[in-house]
């Protein structure tokens, strides 16, 4: 009785420390998506002096996440470092912040010292709560998602009666096949596109919202 008692305790301890072994799924996910869910982090200004470069990014506290998700931050800012020629500064805003993703907007001030130029332009990064790294578009869509939604920035851009680029050297064709820049707010996705990359109308940029709920059946 006593040696079939044992084994039983050995394979309750074997279960347990297999349960716990077991990866979890920190894939990114709309699934059961409560955009109005409860922030899991929050942020405080960090202020950074790059090679004369002055850049204000977030730091984040509470979660479990937060360390992974800080490294990501670090270096993402990191493209921010100034030298002899340029130097850049740098101001965010938290767009988005629920307990599936952290998104930040950043407003970029770029001053090219040899040729004289000032450019403004925008930096985004949005963090999967469940793992700290930073999405990707890609990360929000199913597969084969190219086409529907370059039909859906095409269409708001006929919905906004702007016209798109289309020199030889310059032309808008469509959202970019990787690193394409977004921002997420807590229920609405925004696809943007700095100077020179989508239209040449007012100052050049060019910012494309889409509510979750208009995309549903290419959203994961």
């Amino acid at each position: 009785m006593k040696k079939i008692g044992l084994i039983l305790l050995t394979l309750a301890v074997f279960n347990i420390s297999y349960a716990a072994k077991e990866k979890v799924d920190t894939t990114f996910t709309f699934q059961n998506f409560a955009p109005n869910s409860a922030d899991v982090v929050s942020t405080t200004d960090k202020r950074a002096n790059f090679d004369s470069s002055s850049v204000i990014y977030p730091l984040f506290s509470s979660g479990a996440t937060i360390k992974e998700m800080n490294k990501n931050m670090e270096k993402f800012v990191s493209m921010f470092k100034g030298n002899k020629n340029e130097t850049y500064k740098v101001s965010y805003r938290v767009t988005g912040n629920n307990a599936y993703f952290v998104s930040i907007l950043f407003d970029v001030t770029k001053t090219d010292k040899k040729n004289n130029t000032v450019t403004n332009y925008n930096e985004a990064a949005s963090f999967n709560i469940k793992n700290g790294k930073i999405l990707q578009l890609k990360d929000l869509f199913i597969n084969g998602y190219n086409d529907a939604l370059n039909a859906a920035v095409n269409g708001k851009i006929k919905q906004f009666g702007l016209e798109t680029l289309d020199g030889k050297k310059n032309k808008f064709e469509g959202i970019a096949k990787s690193n394409q820049k977004f921002y997420m707010e807590d229920d609405a996705i925004i696809i943007f596109f700095n100077q020179g990359k989508a239209t040449d109308f007012g100052n050049g940029q060019l910012f494309i919202p889409f509510i979750t709920t208009d995309l549903i059946g290419i959203l994961k």
